[in-house]
């Protein structure tokens, strides 16, 4: 078939909306059952209103009844809503907020009831011996402000439903808890606690105890308490789990300042120490947003072998460390062709699970067996994200990603990712020397990462001849922490200008047309969009640098967000603007958009839902209002019962065709017609 030529921005594309709303799962969980070896993993649909459905691998089927959601909203943004030990599964119910065990087709409340959804679970370890007694988070919102909300270490008792304290202080206000996790025997337990105003990849702490068993009462105390690893505010240490009854693993980015990358480490009785022989610049970890997230685990029950992810090039990397030798073997083979990998699982000696995502296919839950000397990789999918009912997208149209290491003003090194316009019924632009309309994205977090692996959306906009920019701007997690330590005080600067340079640097300028460029992001990716375009410490302000701009629940008033938003990020903005808003009021004023929505000469498109508790509506009612007020250019939606990110069909098709036809409307029919 001979192909097309057509303006860029305006090709026809097969990959539509609907076929991108319609079928929209993701895997967000596998985990395994330690003592039956059984597999399952937890789908977010968004044909069932992003409804999180728990799947068994051996029957194919559901574990808990049609209706339910097995999600959690534990530091909002939830993860370990469910785990399985010796054929019971377990899980948080987004529904009522109880937890439910399910064994042998019977489902039961084990959690007292709730009427007025004040208690959230997350991230459940079974005790080894008395096995009806779980830990678990507890986050109380008795008194339901990011003030007063108050977090613990609970003990449930399955049999008698009964929630006991465990760990527990006057600070709970300002407290979280991670990751309990017992040893073999059951006599310890270790768990991550980090307060405010750190995150727990900036100062997350370890923490092991005895733990005692009284019979009479049928409960577990905790005695002998001692800090392990980490330190508040400049060592964090992560992801606690135990090699043997004595050894503990975790990820530690300890080290030299300006050369610190979170590594494998391990604490005995007798020492805390590196397990790597030395350093490997590579962070064996990402930032833990979400609960539950593993990056390793064991691969033999001597507790000798573990396989591990990092990250080299903002991809994943699959390692066999060997703890007793301090030396590592990177797995690889032409099977290996995922950019992310999370939820890493043992299943048994040399064999685990994860979930895996790729940039030219859809995402997956995988199996993996090492095999021989050499540590064969054998890789099996276990289950697909990849639609069943859609029909497939021609051969060809998927845009592979670029990964770029751009030097930038003062020899400053920022990572970005590009992709080309790519459609197989096109040839290129019908416009003699037309350069492609270009799409930048700014991730959330803001310290997160932008991963490379394949999403519709942006393949969307390259099918349709537009470029696709990512921007891993300073403060961007997976290239050590002396990245990440660069947005501190310079939130709503340095990811702004990083974010303008890239676009004016040589090896984009070639690329794209920079006088057609729209910045969009999500969340605090919403923040540095709307910075861009209207603080005037932006160069993108003062010349109408971007052609146009989307926000999707982006903050727009940091004064409101300091006081209004959710408990795990309530101190978030201190280290990112450089102190409290008491302290710099200033600073609090002069990067908040709202204040300078004069300013906003850029069209701007803005995209919220109406349930956010992380970036309240308000935040994008005022930049709107704002923008209306001085007679400029915006459109704005928003969206009844979705909270932080769409989570169904119908939002994700309404947002997707919204941010098209906005840039249609405002930077490609308007130069094509001149």
């Amino acid at each position: 078939m001979s192909q097309k030529y057509a303006p860029y921005g305006l090709w026809e594309s097969p990959i539509t909306a609907d076929a991108i709303a319609e079928d929209s799962v993701s895997m967000s969980d596998i985990f395994v059952d330690p003592v039956t070896k059984d597999i399952y993993y937890i789908e977010q649909r968004a044909s069932e209103g992003g409804r999180y459905v728990l799947l068994s691998n051996q029957t194919q089927t559901e574990v808990f009844a049609k209706d339910f959601n097995a999600r959690t909203r534990v530091h909002e943004y939830g993860g370990a809503a469910a785990i399985a030990y010796n054929g019971t599964v377990y899980s948080s119910n987004f529904a009522d907020f109880l937890v439910y065990a399910a064994k042998d087709g019977k489902i039961k409340p084990i959690t007292p009831e709730d009427p007025k959804k004040i208690y959230r679970y997350a991230d459940f370890c079974v005790h080894p011996v008395h096995t009806d007694l779980l830990v678990a988070i507890l986050e109380d919102h008795t008194h339901d402000t990011p003030q007063t909300v108050r977090n613990s270490l609970c003990v449930i008792n399955s049999t008698a439903t009964t929630v006991t304290a465990l760990v527990c202080t006057e600070d709970a206000q300002r407290e979280f808890y991670a990751a309990p996790t017992f040893s073999p025997s059951g006599d310890r337990l270790a768990w991550q606690f980090w307060e405010h105003p750190d995150m727990p990849w900036e100062g997350g702490q370890l923490y092991v105890a005895d733990v005692h068993y009284n019979s009479n009462t049928h409960t577990l105390s905790l005695s002998n308490t001692k800090l392990v690893a980490g330190s508040a505010s400049t060592i964090s240490a992560c992801y606690p789990l135990w090699a043997s009854n004595d050894k503990l693993l975790f990820t530690s980015d300890e080290g030299e300042e300006g050369n610190r990358f979170a590594n494998l480490w391990e604490c005995t009785q007798a020492r805390t120490k590196p397990v790597l022989s030395s350093a490997v610049q590579q962070d064996f970890c990402m930032p833990p947003w979400r609960l539950g997230n593993y990056p390793f685990a064991l691969l033999d029950n001597n507790g000798t072998k573990a396989i591990c992810v990092a990250w080299r090039g903002g991809r994943s990397v699959l390692y066999v460390v060997d703890i007793t030798t301090g030396s590592h073997k990177e797995i690889k083979n032409e099977m290996f062709d995922f950019v992310v990998i999370e939820h890493v699982h043992r299943i048994s000696d040399y064999t685990f699970v994860f979930t895996g995502l790729r940039s030219n296919a859809p995402g997956a839950a995988m199996l993996c067996t090492l095999t021989g000397p050499s540590l064969e990789p054998n890789f099996q999918v276990l289950r697909s994200t990849e639609s069943t009912s859609a029909a497939p997208f021609p051969e060809g149209i998927i845009s592979l990603p670029t990964p770029l290491e751009l030097k930038l003003a003062g020899d400053k090194i920022v990572y970005a990712v590009y992709y080309a316009p790519n459609n197989p019924a096109y040839a290129g632009s019908s416009i003699p020397n037309e350069k492609p309309p270009c799409v930048l994205g700014v991730h959330g977090g803001p310290t997160g990462l932008e991963t490379q692996n394949l999403n519709w959306l942006k393949q969307y906009f390259t099918s349709r001849g537009y470029a696709w920019l990512d921007v891993n701007y300073s403060g961007s997690s997976c290239y050590g922490r002396a990245y990440v330590e660069r947005l501190k005080g310079n939130w709503g600067v340095a990811d702004v200008s990083d974010c303008i340079e890239a676009v004016q640097s040589p090896e984009l300028c070639s690329l794209i047309d920079t006088k057609r460029t729209a910045i969009r992001g999500g969340s605090s990716g919403g923040y540095t969009a709307l910075a861009a375009i209207s603080l005037a410490s932006s160069a993108a302000s003062k010349t109408k640098f971007f052609a146009s701009a989307t926000s999707n629940y982006g903050i727009s008033n940091l004064e409101l967000l300091a006081d209004d938003t959710h408990k795990f990020e309530l101190m978030y903005m201190t280290k990112l603007l450089g102190g409290t808003k008491a302290e710099i009021p200033h600073v609090y004023h002069d990067r908040s958009p709202v204040y300078f929505s004069a300013r906003i000469e850029t069209p701007l498109l803005v995209l919220q839902g109406n349930d956010d508790k992380v970036v309240p509506p308000a935040q994008s009612w005022t930049i709107v209002d704002g923008v209306i007020k001085n007679k400029g250019y915006v459109e704005a939606h928003f969206f009844d019962g979705e909270q932080h990110g769409w989570r169904t069909s119908e939002t994700i098709k309404k947002a997707i065709e919204f941010e098209r036809e906005w840039y249609e409307k405002t930077m490609v029919r308007v130069s094509v017609s001149k």
